[in-house]
């Protein structure tokens, strides 16, 4: 279908903005706070907590939202980024609703972003807070442990499955990625001005994230040789973005290894949708079908 008015609205109050690959990493991270401001004020949540969790290499800012009953699922939740930008604070909206929507505990965390903490930190990162999570220190299921991602979210998310299937756990009970960037290059043909994120923009993430150039397979999960034994995925594209591609190569390299998935393209959207939703229906839709989704996995994985 063609773009969505709402999203060539968007585009055009954008478009005199600097393409991110002719900045610096501070603009970047400057223009990246922005998506506070197409987001909805976040809703109240009965049990909010600030806290740090040791990584490997810094103490790790975390926060835990909980709106039901302890002893249940919980969910790590890990912002898009392009591994540089963004930072708790733009993850908080959207946690809260998952948390309202789904009834489970929900945790984000700060990871470290390149190009000072190149790849692997932000795997690194994350894989900490699973094993704190799993541990006991909060009052949740460690059965029902699900790790989700949007954008570069995605990309730590996918990897971070295949290290805990390859190093023997924490068990993951589902995964979901979001428009994720699963490797440099292969980006999906589109005309310019339907884009909110480029091929040359994404090249630039990628090369803060690996700057040596090398690609382990651990850096991009779609390069890698098994895919089989991971946990039931949600995966979901944009129909305007460079990454369709990605996300939808995932869904059927995860079903060809026998995994179950519920794959999703929303038509008319653009890429980093999820966190727009006071401008973007499609976040909505996305929202809802997300936490739907968790809901039915999650209360099924016992």
């Amino acid at each position: 279908m063609p773009l969505h008015p709402q999203a060539a609205a968007h585009l055009a109050a954008i478009a005199g903005a600097a393409p991110v690959h002719a900045g610096t990493v501070a603009e970047a991270r400057r223009a990246g706070r922005g998506y506070l401001d197409l987001q909805r004020r976040a809703p109240d949540v009965d049990h909010v907590r600030h806290t740090y969790v040791i990584g490997p290499g810094s103490s790790l800012p975390v926060r835990v939202y909980r709106d039901g009953p302890p002893g249940g699922p919980v969910i790590l939740m890990l912002h898009g980024s392009g591994f540089v930008i963004a930072d708790i604070e733009v993850s908080d909206e959207p946690a809260r609703l998952l948390a309202l929507a789904t009834g489970f505990t929900v945790v984000t965390v700060d990871y470290r972003k390149a190009p000072e903490n190149p790849y692997p930190a932000a795997i690194d990162d994350a894989a900490a807070v699973l094993e704190w999570i799993a541990s006991g220190a909060l009052d949740v299921d460690p059965e029902r442990i699900a790790v989700i991602g949007d954008s570069a979210g995605g990309t730590i998310t996918a990897a971070l499955v295949q290290r805990v299937r390859d190093r023997g756990g924490p068990p993951i009970a589902a995964h979901a990625v979001l428009y994720p960037p699963l490797r440099p290059g292969g980006y999906d043909d589109l005309a310019a001005d339907e884009v909110s994120l480029s091929p040359a923009d994404m090249e630039w993430f990628w090369s803060q994230y690996l700057p040596d150039g090398d690609v382990p397979t651990g850096a991009a999960p779609l390069n890698a040789h098994d895919l089989t034994a991971l946990p039931p995925a949600f995966v979901a594209t944009a129909e305007f973005d460079v990454l369709r591609g990605h996300g939808r190569q995932y869904a059927e390299a995860l079903r060809a290894a026998g995994g179950a998935v519920d794959y999703r393209d929303y038509p008319g959207t653009l890429h980093g949708f999820y966190w727009m939703d006071a401008v973007l229906d499609a976040a909505t839709d996305l929202q809802r079908d997300l936490a739907v989704w968790l809901r039915a996995t999650l209360n099924g994985a016992r």
